[in-house]
């Protein structure tokens, strides 16, 4: 299902593939192959424009002292709302810390609501090693799982090890990568 808010793109997607039932698009049994291989390319390009960003922009989080007190003094790591947390968000896209596209892989989710997002291209299947020592909270990559504590969310997401077929090893993903970027920042501010 597709929804009308999402960000979910739409390029190599056929309308005659839905139907379409209020706000959502819902794909008809006999399109499902084609559906799923548009979601596997789109997949694969977003997480290559992902990888790309990251080796471009690097991953540490460089801000000025006018920044870090602007951040400091603006939010609060250990409480915020989802609303907070996307102006926080905003705030790093528009400092040069993340990129615009970033905001899919933090749990940024619909821009002026509390509603989770994930957008059907980056859904991805495979192994992960998470460290459950670390995770009395439950915390999931969406914000809702935060309650509100983004420093201790981004310090779990920031940890997490996923198997690479290309590497045939474990390492931080691009997400974790994203994520360890909003956890130096807190850091730096706290």
């Amino acid at each position: 299902m597709i929804s009308a808010a999402s960000t979910q793109s739409t390029q190599g997607f056929r309308s005659e593939w839905f139907e379409v039932k209020g706000a959502y698009g819902i794909v008809k049994t006999e399109y499902s192959d084609l559906v799923h291989e548009v979601l596997r390319q789109q997949q694969k390009e977003a997480a290559e424009s992902l990888a790309d960003r990251l080796k471009d922009s690097g991953t540490k989080a460089e801000l000025t002292k006018e920044q870090k007190k602007y951040l400091s003094e603006n939010f609060d790591p250990e409480n915020m709302s989802q609303l907070e947390y996307q102006a926080f968000v905003d705030k790093l896209c528009e400092f040069g810390i993340l990129d615009e596209a970033d905001k899919d892989y933090v749990g940024y989710g619909v821009k002026g609501c509390g509603l989770d997002l994930t957008p059907l291209s980056h859904v991805r299947t495979g192994a992960s090693m998470v460290p459950a020592w670390g995770n009395p909270m439950g915390y999931t990559q969406f914000f809702s799982s935060s309650r509100g504590n983004v420093a201790d969310w981004s310090k779990y997401m920031a940890s997490i090890m996923s198997w690479s077929e290309k590497a045939g090893s474990w390492e931080k993903g691009p997400e974790t990568i994203l994520f360890g970027k909003i956890r130096d920042v807190l850091d730096a501010i706290a």
